[in-house]
């Protein structure tokens, strides 16, 4: 079952900086996912807006879609996931 993203907010991914995500694949071995950061953009009235940064291996390459991601606490999710460039790890 998936989780509500409506149930999810920043402060809820804060509590789970630094720990594993799965991003699942269709026929393939899940592609792990750290949390490594979760920033807060200028409130708005109406909705939070929030980025979460992960850090993954650098092959193969995510294209730029919903993906489904699933971690121990939060269950499993639908997220728009594009990926923004590589780091010296």
């Amino acid at each position: 079952m998936l989780t509500s993203l409506d149930s999810l907010n920043a402060g809820i991914f804060s509590q789970h900086l630094h720990t594993q995500f799965r991003l699942l694949r269709e026929g393939a071995e899940p592609i792990p996912l750290e949390l490594i950061e979760v920033k807060e953009s200028d409130p708005s009235p109406k909705i939070e807006l929030f980025t979460l940064h992960f850090r993954g291996p650098a092959a193969p390459r995510m294209a730029q879609h919903i993906h489904r991601l699933e971690h121990d606490k939060l269950g499993m999710l639908e997220i728009f996931l594009t990926a923004i460039g590589a780091d010296a790890q």
